[in-house]
């Protein structure tokens, strides 16, 4: 009885599993671009702007906006332990785009995390559901 009390206190004393690192700003800013590029946001225009979010609780996401004179058009969140992205602020899309799988892969490595279904992302992210963005739409 004493053994079990004292095991089932050393496993409520460990330490809390350490969040992975949060990805550096240029590794934001060069996902922000390639999808920017692959959904077509013109970033050459001097009106948008990446800017690096900087919520107050960590979610297991890294954000960065992409705002049109200043105003929020489309928010990447990367999953740090996955590498998946979504915007679950403007309607909960994934994105799927062949040039980040490398990114996506790379990270999945370093974490040693499996990857996610869309039902496990969606529940991760606060969203019902995922609809996947694999296609260029801003004209």
């Amino acid at each position: 009885m004493l053994l079990t009390s004292t095991l089932a206190l050393l496993a409520l004393a460990a330490p809390p599993e350490k969040p992975r690192p949060h990805l550096s700003a240029d590794q934001l800013n060069d996902i922000a671009t390639i999808l920017a590029h692959d959904e077509g946001w013109p970033l050459a225009d001097p009106d948008y702007t990446l800017d690096p979010m900087h919520p107050d609780t960590d979610d297991g996401f890294d954000s960065i906006g992409i705002y049109k004179k200043a105003h929020l058009v489309r928010m990447y969140s990367i999953d740090r332990n996955t590498g998946d992205v979504v915007d679950f602020l403007r309607g909960c899309q994934v994105f799927r785009f062949d040039d980040i799988k490398s990114f996506q892969s790379k990270i999945r490595h370093q974490s040693q995390a499996p990857a996610l279904t869309d039902k496990q992302l969606a529940a991760k992210a606060g969203c019902p559901q995922l609809t996947v963005v694999n296609t260029r739409w801003v004209h």
